[in-house]
């Protein structure tokens, strides 16, 4: 393929923690040429976005192959919190981080566990771990029952700083009948 007399949309390098990138996305069109200035900006910041995805899509298909083991991993930790603040649950869901959908958080799923008291989901948002009980028959209000914690939460979750809040908060929830 001739490129001499294509126009470069975008173009895109990247090295580090997700691996190296290369990629360019080139256009020659006789009425791409005619249009304005504006409009082939706009075109060219579309095409920036379209790698972008492509890219994403590359480290998320690598880390769902290569990944798994850690995930799975991360998924047991989780589960473990629920049974050792003596929940006995029925299934575990895992899913994507409802925090982050980048493959860069692939290996940090979410679990939703479901419990003789209903489902109850608990995953890492950055620093905290979100723990959410809006899907269960507890009916307890987190602004009440946590109302003494300095954490954001509402009346049906709580961000736990760290896995040992995050049990502490469960033993919490499971100890009211």
């Amino acid at each position: 393929m001739e490129t001499k007399d294509m126009k470069l949309l975008t173009g895109m390098e990247s090295y580090g923690g997700t691996g190296n990138f290369k990629g360019q996305i080139l256009i020659e069109s006789e009425k791409f040429k005619a249009l304005s200035e504006e409009t082939q900006s706009h075109i060219s910041f579309d095409a920036q976005r379209l790698m972008e995805v492509i890219r994403e899509q590359i480290n998320m298909e690598w880390a769902k192959v290569n990944e798994v083991d850690d995930r799975s991993k991360h998924a047991e930790e989780l589960s473990g919190l629920f049974k050792e603040a003596g929940f006995d649950p029925i299934h575990i869901e895992v899913i994507n981080s409802e925090y982050c959908g980048e493959a860069c958080c692939y290996k940090y799923p979410w679990i939703i566990a479901t419990t003789n008291k209903g489902r109850i989901k608990l995953g890492w948002r950055k620093r905290v771990m979100n723990l959410d009980w809006s899907d269960s028959d507890l009916g307890i209000n987190g602004m009440e029952m946590f109302k003494d914690e300095d954490v954001t939460k509402g009346t049906s979750y709580i961000h736990c700083w760290g896995k040992e809040k995050a049990l502490e908060y469960l033993k919490k929830l499971n100890s009211k009948e």
